[in-house]
């Protein structure tokens, strides 16, 4: 099956390519970072320390910070060790140039085709190579194994949504699966999928999740005092922040904020998942008539003058929440999944989340029974659970602290997966 897979893939690749090509360069879409996808850049862009060299792939922003922590966790027992760290997205290449520090390389990842893959293996040299999550390209897996690099999955997880695709295709997932070395999975349930699939049973072991795996920085009462500063608010302010999300949940927020805005005089930030939607949102506020300020303009030094600011900005939410009172979780209202609770309940936040939480849901159960978070149905009851905070400051404080608390079980999911990527080095 590998092989008429590439044979399929190069076929269709190259046949299509002078097409592909002239449609990039006259659109201009794709062309950053094209060097790279087709593996055509000189081996003196990937730094190397002299120690062995790791390959993480990582597919997107959320993976980036996964693998920042990874790699510090590795360097704190490795310090030698050299990394290359690929992505799908030019958002997280360039997240992960401005977060992972200048001597760690950061590249988009090669198209999974014949010859490119070959290239790209061959100027990065990894001596273990590190999937993050669930992304399988079936040439770059097999043939990072072929070329002799321990081949590891971690952050492994199988959704709802996704395992009746990979059950159809599982003749061809198999023969991928049982080319990594290990395989780490989040849950029991990811467990059972992974070998049902056809991996290993004894490559398989359960670790935990590293995106929940998320701890204080060192210097998290300057973030929280930079943060204030910016936006111009004192500590009693309460701060909502709605982040992550997606269509139509601006839309189905914004009553909720117009009627407690004023009432509880409450700041709210709106983070959209995508910043590609900050133009489809700006337009929605102006229809709304309601005023707003762009976290940019903050940043570059215009106060704030509104009480909705509107994040346009990368990066930024993960040390916003240090300072807010209350987040809804993005993604859970209009079934997308949700997203990650822990970024937020690490501050000692009140978290409220929809019914669609399915992919985090194990993280998002541990929050609720411990008494951190609130399943909310719709709008109208996140408006009551916000009022009744609102009123109840001491009720408030006991919230946010049971989410803190929360998170700290999951803390341990990072030292579990760098054990199983040691015994490779």
């Amino acid at each position: 099956m590998f092989f008429f897979y590439q044979v399929l893939t190069g076929l269709i690749f190259f046949a299509c390519f002078p097409f592909l090509l002239v449609i990039v360069l006259v659109s201009g879409k794709h062309r950053r970072g094209l060097s790279e996808r087709l593996g055509l850049f000189s081996s003196r862009a990937v730094k190397k320390t002299g120690g062995k060299s790791v390959w993480i792939h990582a597919a997107s922003i959320g993976e980036i910070n996964a693998a920042r922590l990874l790699i510090e966790r590795l360097k704190a027992i490795l310090p030698e060790l050299s990394f290359t760290v690929t992505t799908m997205t030019l958002h997280g290449r360039d997240y992960g140039r401005a977060k992972l520090g200048r001597d760690i390389t950061c590249l988009f990842a090669p198209l999974d085709v014949p010859l490119v893959v070959d290239r790209f293996i061959k100027i990065v040299k990894a001596d273990v190579y590190i999937l993050l999550e669930t992304e399988l390209w079936p040439l770059v897996i097999v043939k990072a194994k072929r070329s002799g690099a321990a081949t590891v999955l971690l952050n492994g997880r199988i959704s709802n949504k996704s395992i009746a695709g990979y059950r159809r295709l599982r003749f061809v997932f198999k023969g991928v699966l049982q080319h990594f070395d290990e395989i780490g999975v989040i849950g029991s349930v990811d467990y059972q999928r992974f070998v049902t699939l056809g991996a290993k049973p004894e490559t398989v072991t359960i670790t935990g999740n590293i995106k929940y795996d998320v701890t204080l920085p060192e210097n998290n009462l300057e973030i929280r005092r930079k943060n204030r500063e910016l936006l111009g608010i004192n500590e009693s302010r309460q701060v909502f922040i709605a982040g992550s999300t997606h269509e139509p949940e601006e839309e189905l927020l914004l009553p909720v904020y117009k009627r407690l805005s004023t009432e509880y005089d409450q700041l709210w930030l709106i983070a959209p998942r995508h910043l590609s939607r900050v133009e489809q949102i700006e337009k929605l506020l102006v229809a709304e008539t309601i005023d707003y300020d762009l976290l940019s303009s903050c940043k570059n030094g215009t106060p704030p003058r509104h009480s909705l600011i509107l994040v346009d900005t990368f990066g930024d939410l993960a040390e916003l929440y240090s300072i807010s009172s209350f987040v809804f979780i993005g993604g859970s209202f209009s079934n997308y999944g949700g997203h990650n609770l822990m970024e937020a309940a690490v501050w000692g936040n009140a978290l409220f989340f929809g019914p669609f939480m399915q992919d985090f849901q194990e993280a998002a159960d541990d929050i609720v029974k411990a008494g951190g978070a609130s399943c909310v149905q719709s709008p109208v009851e996140l408006e009551e659970q916000l009022v009744r905070l609102s009123m109840d400051k001491s009720a408030l404080q006991e919230v946010s602290s049971r989410a803190a608390t929360a998170a700290g079980p999951h803390q341990q999911a990072a030292s579990r997966q760098v054990e199983l990527v040691a015994r490779h080095i």
